[in-house]
């Protein structure tokens, strides 16, 4: 008898566990949520969107982050098409966006920045009920000189507003150099399973842009 009342306490205790998980789902301009979300709430930043992502946060509410590349707006000569780049999150407020946290890299000369789309991912690495946006790229440029490919991690850790932290890795292209990575303050004081989220994303795109060169 106890056993049969107790089983829908676990149903709805299961429903409810359901119920309050972060939903995160990634769109590109071939998916229809993708277009829907650019007919109801716009583009916010410069450019079109390589990439959005969108989270629904229990208790925090509903987050749309944006990937956006524009042509560059100062001379450049690495490449045919070079690109700048726009990201930011945004917190949906009654159909509109409330602006959170920007980013902005720009092309100029022989250097040329790029998103690592596939290491630029939303989690909850400390799982604290608030995720962490890291976002990826990497600075490409002529010659043999050491390039930068930096994760940067945005986040609210226990605070009203976003917080970045950034971690950078010299990748070198020269064999007399050594390959070097430079965590700032903000990162040293993430908590101990976000900075090794971070680390193992800059890992992977590491080996990925050695593969490719």
């Amino acid at each position: 008898m106890t056993f049969r009342k107790l089983l829908p306490v676990a149903a709805c205790i299961v429903s409810v566990l359901s119920f309050a998980q972060m939903r995160t789902g990634v769109y590109f301009s071939s998916d229809k949520k993708y277009k829907e979300i650019m007919e109801e709430v716009g583009n916010p930043l410069s450019g079109n969107p390589v990439m959005i992502v969108q989270s629904f946060v229990p208790n925090h509410g509903s987050y749309i982050w944006f990937l956006n590349e524009s042509k560059a707006k100062n001379p450049t000569y690495l490449g045919e098409n070079p690109k700048d780049l726009h990201s930011g999150i945004f917190l949906e407020d009654h159909g509109g966006l409330l602006p959170k946290i920007t980013f902005k890299d720009f092309a100029a000369g022989l250097a040329q920045p790029r998103y690592m789309i596939n290491f630029c991912e939303i989690g909850d690495a400390d799982k604290d009920g608030f995720p962490e946006f890291y976002l990826t790229y990497f600075e490409e440029s002529d010659g043999l000189d050491a390039k930068p490919l930096k994760v940067i991690v945005y986040t609210s850790l226990g605070e009203k507003t976003f917080s970045k932290s950034k971690i950078t890795g010299w990748i070198p292209f020269q064999e007399e150099d050594q390959y070097q990575e430079v965590k700032d303050e903000n990162f040293r004081l993430l908590p101990k399973e976000i900075r090794l989220k971070a680390e193992k994303l800059l890992k992977d795109a590491k080996k990925e842009i050695n593969q490719s060169f």
